[in-house]
């Protein structure tokens, strides 16, 4: 199995928690419940080591997770589906890409194997929810290709189960068109060469743009499952209202929590609001604010700030608050790449 990132923007959310969480290992946890026997990581070279250490930090697996270096100029998903013969041997590969979530398990929505090694499963975003499932070997993938001989139109959905043959397969392919096409090119040979393939559509998912915007995106996409629970923390004078996890280490002080929300360890939240779709990662302060539609990543302080904080990234270890000393003056400590907007 190999799970292949399509791009270096989403090679980075890779390691962005959402829902307390970093995006690369849910997908592992979905991919474990589905009963994958090994996984390899394509990833960009520079950004292994910290991948490597998410994964060392987020185990333990049944099985030591596999890597499969390559730049931008490598052959993409066509040399990782090469390299991947030396991991999957006989084996069956189930190709997931990295910027995808699913809500229905994987388990369930593949609903089946293929059984030779020429034979290929895709999962099929549908362009209309009435639309039939297209029939790949019939239409030549034209449906997924655009072409306009097609009754029925769709999108890969991230997620492909090839037969034992698609690493082979691949070297007769020419890469360079993108993960999707190329995915594409081998799955047609494949048929040409008397495999069955197989789409069944998608369930809902999340599909990354490579922009910070996604993050969000993916964090209330996940928020949406969180159930109602009763804290166990300590609460004073705190208002819990809707689904919220709060982990039972974190203290909360004359605040009010309006579900969706995850609140990690340790956090501390006095005198705030927390509103809907919010992530507070560990050893996070929140004090005299109001957040909504955001996610605190770990460590970090947001203090008076003078107005509501929404549709925000806060990256681990930074510090937001008002200063009130005089001369009055806005005064930002602001690291490389970060983009601040004031209102």
């Amino acid at each position: 199995m190999i799970d292949s990132s399509r791009s270096p923007g989403d090679d980075l959310l890779q390691l962005l928690p959402v829902a307390n969480r970093p995006l690369v290992l849910r997908i592992l946890d979905s991919l474990i419940d589905a009963g994958v026997g090994g996984a390899a990581l394509a990833v960009e070279p520079e950004l292994a080591p910290r991948i490597r250490s998410l994964l060392d930090d987020g185990g333990p697996w049944p099985f030591e997770p596999g890597y499969l270096l390559h730049g931008a100029g490598d052959e993409g998903l066509v040399g990782a589906l090469i390299a991947a013969r030396e991991l999957a041997a006989e084996s069956q590969v189930l190709l997931h890409w990295g910027g995808r979530l699913f809500k229905a398990p994987l388990r369930a929505q593949l609903g089946g194997t293929p059984t030779g090694p020429y034979d290929a499963l895709l999962l099929v975003e549908l362009a209309r929810a009435e639309s039939p499932v297209v029939d790949l070997a019939a239409e030549r993938l034209a449906a997924l290709c655009g072409q306009p001989r097609s009754q029925s139109g769709g999108s890969l959905a991230g997620v492909a189960l090839l037969g034992s043959a698609a690493p082979d397969v691949a070297r007769e392919v020419e890469p360079g068109r993108g993960a999707d096409l190329d995915l594409l090119a081998v799955v047609e040979r494949m048929a040409s060469q008397g495999g069955t393939v197989r789409a069944l559509p998608a369930g809902r998912c999340w599909r990354s743009t490579g922009a910070i915007d996604s993050a969000l995106e993916a964090n209330r996409f996940l928020l949406e499952e969180v159930a109602v629970e009763s804290p166990e923390c300590e609460l004073v004078d705190t208002v819990v209202e809707g689904p919220a996890h709060i982990d039972d280490s974190a203290t909360l002080d004359r605040s009010t929590i309006r579900g969706p929300v995850v609140v990690g360890p340790r956090a501390r939240l006095l005198d705030a609001y927390i509103g809907p779709y919010t992530s507070i990662g560990e050893d996070v302060c929140v004090e005299g604010a109001e957040i909504e539609n955001s996610i605190l990543l770990d460590g970090t302080r947001i203090r008076h700030l003078g107005g509501r904080l929404e549709a925000s990234v806060v990256g681990p270890g930074a510090s937001i608050g008002r200063d009130l000393r005089l001369p009055r003056a806005l005064r930002l400590h602001v690291g490389e790449g970060a983009r601040v907007s004031l209102t």
